[in-house]
């Protein structure tokens, strides 16, 4: 056996591996001694495998045989998976720190769920400035194999509430005062000063001491 060629491929499937020989027939086996031949010639194809495995070649010419035989390694290589994503949240605008892991290999960060660049790679991602809510997508990519789709991390922008109206209240002598407030989204909260301060109350309506 003058040369052999390993093959590989991500996931499970068949692999091409390849074997040359000084002269004669070249056999292909299963194991390192004894068995079947499983087939002849200078390439074999595998039928399909979920993990690594060796075969074994040896060459027959006028009667005498190749002896040892030779190994050659079909490699099967796991196919990565995103095992968790980390959205991110911003009032208004901003940037937003998104987060990923993988079972495996470098993660990878893009704009869209298939095609284009990678905007960056690693475990954390921060967005560009944005100011509407965006989603983004991560694979990972181990030893030449990338994960079959990609996953989305999304990124959002919550606009800040308003006060959209008030109403005072008024009584005559000591007591409390019921007051009034409305909000564009959100809870209202109560405060004794302009800045500060703990809050004394939320909801619509506040009753004073």
């Amino acid at each position: 056996i003058t040369g052999t060629t390993g093959g590989s491929r991500c996931g499970t499937g068949t692999v091409a591996l390849g074997a040359t020989a000084s002269a004669g027939t070249i056999n292909w086996y299963a194991a390192s001694s004894g068995g079947s031949s499983l087939g002849t010639g200078t390439s074999y194809t595998t039928p399909s495998i979920s993990s690594t495995t060796t075969y074994y070649v040896d060459a027959t010419d006028g009667g005498c045989t190749t002896s040892p035989r030779t190994s050659v390694t079909a490699t099967v290589n796991a196919v990565p998976t995103i095992t968790g994503t980390t959205p991110g949240s911003v009032c208004k605008s901003g940037t937003v720190a998104l987060g990923a892991t993988a079972s495996a290999g470098t993660i990878n960060w893009y704009a869209a769920s298939s095609g284009g660049s990678s905007l960056g790679t690693g475990t954390s991602f921060t967005t560009p400035v944005i100011a509407v809510t965006t989603t983004y997508y991560v694979d990972a990519t181990d030893n030449g194999c990338t994960t079959g789709s990609r996953t989305s991390v999304t990124a959002t922008v919550t606009p800040i509430p308003t006060i959209t109206g008030t109403t005072d209240g008024s009584r005559c002598g000591t007591g409390t005062v019921d007051l009034v407030a409305a909000a564009s989204a959100g809870t209202i909260n109560w405060y004794a000063a302009s800045s500060g301060g703990s809050s004394l109350g939320t909801g619509t309506s506040y009753t004073t001491p």
